[in-house]
């Protein structure tokens, strides 16, 4: 993942605007070394972000551990040492970091460890509800977990949702047209959401690429995938997919599952410790 120059200084910014009060009515002026450990165990995410931000700052970075791997409790996976106020500004900035993208990270390794046992070339894919201004260390979380984005902006992908054909004149317009509508993007698959079976075999039928199942239970979404699969056409489903029932959705034998789910994942304990240098 990319962070530009101006995201470091924005992170930072927020927490420090202008000087740190404490520091300097302390006046310190030793150097420092910063250490970052887990208190459970967890689904490692933020080092690349953390790493970029510790040189943003000054600090020379010791060691930081790969993203996207297991960390046991009590295992350091990042250390930096520099001036004492230097590390001062790294402490909250990075804690925080860690705290969201290791829960999320976390979170949705476990999605895909469970879906995986059962169907293993299904995907965990997540939303683009992010929580705002978090959409690059959301993203990175759920990729060091193992998921993928389903869609990051509306550009990259066509996804047809009633509100789309509440605008376009219905869904009888949109069947009718269909073939028009795909050969002026043959590059792309047309990916259509369906509430029911009924609605699932008419646009099976016109040749859509992939079927969106909204809010559809696993056992009607099994049914589903076996008349789309004959057909030559995906399923993923969506709405409400959680840590609680993926298992059922994988025993469905959906292509893939859409979840909101990891962004808003119990925070990650970490433990910070600050020494002198």
């Amino acid at each position: 993942m990319h962070f530009c120059s101006d995201e470091l200084d924005r992170l930072i910014c927020e927490d420090m605007p202008y000087f740190d009060l404490t520091t300097t009515l302390l006046d310190i002026n030793s150097d420092g070394v910063i250490e970052f450990s887990s208190r459970n165990e967890m689904f490692l995410s933020g080092n690349e972000l953390v790493k970029l931000l510790a040189k943003r700052v000054g600090l020379e970075v010791l060691f930081a551990k790969d993203d996207g791997q297991n960390i046991e409790k009590d295992v350091s996976f990042f250390k930096a040492e520099g001036k004492g106020k230097d590390v001062l500004i790294l402490w909250k900035v990075a804690q925080n970091i860690y705290e969201y993208t290791c829960g999320v990270a976390t979170y949705a390794n476990q999605m895909v460890k469970i879906a995986k046992k059962i169907n293993p070339s299904m995907e965990i894919l997540t939303t683009r509800k992010i929580v705002p201004f978090t959409k690059k260390i959301a993203l990175k979380a759920i990729m060091d977990g193992g998921a993928y984005p389903h869609r990051i902006t509306t550009s990259e992908t066509i996804l047809v949702f009633e509100n789309y054909i509440n605008l376009y004149g219905g869904w009888d317009k949109f069947i009718n047209e269909f073939k028009r509508l795909k050969s002026k993007s043959v590059e792309k698959k047309w990916i259509v959401e369906a509430k029911d079976k009924k609605s699932a075999q008419r646009f099976i039928d016109i040749g859509v690429d992939v079927l969106q199942l909204d809010k559809v239970d696993a056992k009607t979404t099994k049914d589903i995938v076996k008349i789309a699969h004959n057909n030559g056409v995906k399923v993923i489903s969506a709405g409400g997919i959680n840590v609680g029932n993926i298992e059922e959705y994988a025993k469905s034998m959906t292509d893939a599952v859409v979840t909101t789910s990891p962004y808003y994942a119990d925070s990650a304990d970490i433990k910070v410790t600050i020494k002198k240098a």
